[in-house]
């Protein structure tokens, strides 16, 4: 992804403080913040933890965002937004706010970034008489050294969704979530990687149903985790540009697994995803698609890849009377 940064300004909002400090002018960039802020903006449109929402037609937001051309004096009402849920709930964390004038791949955002803060220690030295002393100091207000927001929204100003990683906290007695209800007004949306494992768990109950038996199935090994594997590598296999398009997976469906393609649809229009949809995955969570592992009752555990799951050179899943299993692995170097 191209990330092109044109301004950052940051306010910080502390629920120890009375106000929030709002910054009047943008940041000054160095190369340091500017790969900071690059990367924490990459990671937000990869993360699987978001979701593509929309705002509410009556979202105060949505009418700030049409009429309000100045950009810092829209990201100071967005952290004034923030800062008064952060006073009025107290599960909320404190953080500094990065509002962030951008373009990811030629199109405009606003990138709000949350950043957390999170406790730590730092080493303080005192001037005593003739000497000096060194010690550690607890923190309070250290910031994400990992370029990683906490939360996270990011606009896209030319058809003006919103893309959002957030998290629940305590909200009148009940958790929820307060970006989506309370600052934003947006839609709920299912999280990208809900989704994944949505589309993933729905392929392979329709398979399982569809064929019950193994024998009903060519070339792919017994429901002893081969078939699981078989339909999760045919998900996984559709990435592109870490997204899966839901379309690619049904019609790749068809063509493997014919009988189970109704059953599939059902399920997945049941769980809430739609076959126009297309889902982000992380390269971490594509990653996990690319080996099993299967573990025995005394914890010995073996991870296999995925694809030498189908192969009766490379294993040999035995089952036994009682219903057990065993797994032969071949060719093994010693």
């Amino acid at each position: 992804m191209d990330v092109k940064i044109n301004q950052v300004i940051l306010h910080i909002l502390d629920a120890g403080a009375s106000e929030p400090v709002l910054s009047d002018r943008p940041m000054e960039l160095d190369a340091d913040l500017y790969e900071y802020f690059s990367v924490c903006i990459e990671k937000a449109f990869a993360s699987d933890d978001s979701k593509n929402c929309r705002f509410l037609p009556d979202s105060p937001f949505l009418q700030e965002m049409q009429h309000n051309d100045d950009f810092i004096d829209l990201s100071r009402r967005i952290a004034g937004v923030i800062f008064e849920q952060l006073l009025q709930y107290q599960g909320i964390p404190s953080g500094d706010l990065a509002v962030v004038d951008c373009a990811a791949d030629g199109v405009p955002f606003y990138a709000v970034l949350k950043l957390n803060y999170r406790p730590g220690f730092t080493h303080v030295t005192n001037v005593m008489g003739n000497g000096q002393c060194s010690t550690i100091a607890p923190q309070r207000t250290l910031l994400p050294g990992n370029s990683k927001a906490d939360e996270a929204a990011l606009i896209d100003r030319a058809n003006l969704t919103i893309r959002l990683i957030e998290k629940k906290v305590a909200l009148d007695d009940k958790k929820d979530f307060y970006l989506s209800t309370k600052v934003f007004a947006c839609t709920q949306a299912m999280p990208e990687k809900a989704k994944l494992k949505a589309v993933c768990e729905t392929a392979v109950a329709a398979v399982q149903q569809a064929y019950p038996e193994p024998e009903q199935l060519d070339d792919v090994p017994p429901f002893d985790g081969g078939t699981e594997t078989a339909v999760e590598l045919l998900v996984r296999n559709q990435a592109v540009d870490n997204t899966i398009s839901v379309e690619d997976v049904r019609t790749r469906m068809e063509e493997q697994y014919p009988l189970a393609v109704p059953a599939f649809e059902q399920a997945l229009a049941d769980s809430g995803v739609e076959c126009n949809d297309r889902v982000t995955v992380s390269p971490s969570r594509i990653k996990k698609l690319e080996s099993r592992s299967f573990k025995t009752e005394s914890g010995i555990e073996i991870k296999i890849p995925a694809e030498l799951c189908n192969s009766d050179d490379a294993v040999e899943f035995i089952h036994s009377a009682t219903g057990g299993l065993s797994l032969l692995i071949k060719d093994v170097l010693v």
